[in-house]
């Protein structure tokens, strides 16, 4: 929670509100191409002191207001965001919407100067900013002691944070509230951690590219041949030699079916041998006599063949 008096009310409302006078620069945070997507979760229809004001004669009108006087206490509520990634657009509106209404309920509607949506910073927040009016009067220290700041992160973890499985502080705990200024600090430090979280795993993902484009640029240069050159080279010689290797293929395969062709010959003649040399044996052993005389007959009509070719010779030569 943040308090604020008279002086500081414009800048907050030109911070809160974004309007045309306020310098972003003063929060890098701020990603001007979104702003447009911030929203009211209340109607904002009155500048902040205007507002203030008119609501000062409601409650005192003839009561002067010290200059020192908190005039507006503002909580920013929200989460981190792992929280936020895990929630979809629809269910975290209805989580703002649901901050309000406990807010606006429990220090009264009457009483809230705005409530804005921030979605252009690094992690969606809203500004919930009211008059801290109890008993019909202004006191910010009576109405935010530290029991009731107890008292309103209980009741809120109840009502809303258990709702949505948030977790809640740890009660009695000595650490103090971050102020408007150091949260943003620390959600703008969180935010360029994750930057370089994400730098880093970029440039890891994007070394092996880059080794490839130094290496190319490298060749290009010195003219030294390209590792991709290379093997681009290598596959052209296999393809060749692949080439080559499947002519073979095809000669051997023809050459294989004439040796096929000419071993069935082979070994067709090889068994009519066989035969012949099985017959001869058994002609020896149980006719030899006749084998004799069936050779000798062989051997005559041989002998007879070559005179009748020789006496056919001669005749043709003396034109007989």
């Amino acid at each position: 929670m943040e308090k604020y008096k008279r002086g500081d009310i414009v800048g907050i409302e030109r911070e809160n509100e974004r309007d045309e006078n306020y310098k972003s620069t003063r929060n890098p945070q701020i990603d001007k191409s979104r702003t447009h997507l911030n929203y009211h979760t209340l109607p904002y229809e009155k500048k902040y002191l205007s507002f203030i004001d008119e609501r000062i004669k409601e409650l005192a009108p003839k009561r002067k207001i010290k200059d020192d006087t908190v005039l507006i206490t503002s909580f920013i509520l929200g989460s981190d965001k792992e929280f936020f990634d895990g929630i979809s657009p629809e269910a975290q509106k209805r989580f703002f919407d649901d901050c309000t209404e406990f807010f606006a309920e429990r220090y009264g509607k009457e009483n809230v100067v705005s409530a804005v949506v921030h979605l252009d910073e690094s992690t969606p927040h809203l500004h919930f900013n009211l008059m801290p009016v109890t008993g019909g009067r202004l006191c910010a220290k009576e109405l935010f002691d530290r029991s009731a700041l107890r008292e309103l992160q209980t009741d809120f973890y109840e009502v809303v944070g258990k709702k949505y499985g948030l977790k809640r502080g740890k009660e009695g705990s000595t650490a103090k509230h971050l102020n408007t200024v150091a949260f943003k600090t620390k959600k703008m430090t969180e935010a360029a951690e994750e930057k370089i979280r994400e730098a880093e795993e970029a440039q890891t993902a994007a070394k092996p590219v880059k080794e490839l484009l130094e290496s190319y640029e490298s060749a290009r240069s010195e003219k030294i041949p390209f590792s991709g050159k290379k093997k681009e080279t290598e596959i052209i010689a296999l393809r060749i030699k692949n080439s080559e290797l499947e002519k073979q293929n095809n000669v051997l395969a023809k050459d294989n079916g004439d040796l096929y062709a000419e071993l069935k010959k082979h070994e067709k003649t090889a068994t009519t041998n066989e035969s012949a040399v099985k017959l001869l044996k058994t002609l020896l052993e149980y006719a030899p006599e006749e084998l004799a005389a069936a050779k000798q007959a062989a051997n005559a009509r041989q002998e007879q063949e070559r005179n009748c070719k020789k006496f056919h010779t001669n005749n043709n030569f003396n034109g007989k």
